[in-house]
This record gives C-alpha cells, structure tokens and sequence, in this order.
C-alpha cells in the first residue's frame, strides 16, 4: 500500500525529513500551503531524489500546471466543490474565469498566458475581516480597528 500525506506541511524542510524517515510514498503539497510554485518545484525535486511521486493537494490550475511539467507528479486531484456532488464545479468558482474542469476523467491546462484565468468581474469584491488601519497599528498607541463598509448595491 502507497502512503500519501503533506497536504497540510508547510514548507520543504517538513517534507525533506517526510522523505528522510520513509514515511511517505507520495507527497501532497499544497501550492498555497507550501510556498508557492518555486517552492513546490522544490519539493518535487527532494522527492523525485526520493523516489517518491508528488500530487499535489487541491490548488487547481496552480497545481495542474505544475503536473504537466514533471515526471515524478502522474495526476492532479481535483476537489469536488458542489455541495451536493451533483455537477462538476472548479474549485474557485465564482472568483475565476476559464479554470478547467475534468471532461471524462481528462483536464485540458488553458493555453492563455499564466495560468490561463482571471478574475471574474461580475463577484463583488469585499473585505470579509476586520483590519487594523495605518502601517504602525501594532506599534502605535493610536491605532484602531477598521471594518469594511457595508457592501453597496450594484
């Protein structure tokens, strides 16, 4: 039996000593989680010296790019994201334009510049949490938290 696991490892040290003590078959970065594309190539170098695979966790089309350019990393997961299971929707979904869907069992990457996605302009941007105003909030005694509006019709 395979063992997959690092899905919630944050950085190539943690998954180095993963590699190191033979506790895992396959890694499962997460491209947000981990550091970004540059680290995640990291990882999967250390790995591929490892003999390991490397699938990354979730992150879609950040990971299936990644995937179409290694070796060592056979499939990408795709998280089911509609909440009763009955269609299939892209893992940011509303936020992004043009993120791929798997189309009988296959992912095709957009051929379009950088990841092939933008921003969908139809989703209201809004800050969801509070912040604290001004540079030196933490430092300055005259600091004071900040909520966002409420968001106005469009």
């Amino acid at each position: 039996m395979l063992i997959s696991t690092g899905e919630h490892e944050s950085t190539r040290y943690g998954f180095r000593m993963l590699l190191e003590m033979g506790c895992a078959d396959i890694l499962q970065p997460d491209v947000g989680w981990c550091g970004g594309i540059t680290e995640l190539i990291k990882i999967s170098a250390l790995a591929d010296a490892y003999g390991a695979l490397v699938v990354p966790h979730g992150s879609s089309v950040y990971s299936y790019h990644f995937v179409i350019t290694r070796t060592n990393s056979p499939f990408a997961e795709f998280l089911m994201m509609a909440p009763e299971a009955d269609q299939v929707v892209p893992m940011f979904s509303p936020l992004l334009v043009g993120e791929p869907v798997p189309v009988n069992g296959r992912m095709r990457v957009p051929d379009t510049p950088g990841f092939g996605v933008e921003l969908n302009p139809d989703v209201e941007l809004v800050r969801p949490v509070t912040r604290l105003a001004g540079v030196r909030a933490g430092l300055d005694p005259q600091f004071q938290l900040v909520t966002a509006p409420a968001a106005s019709p469009r």
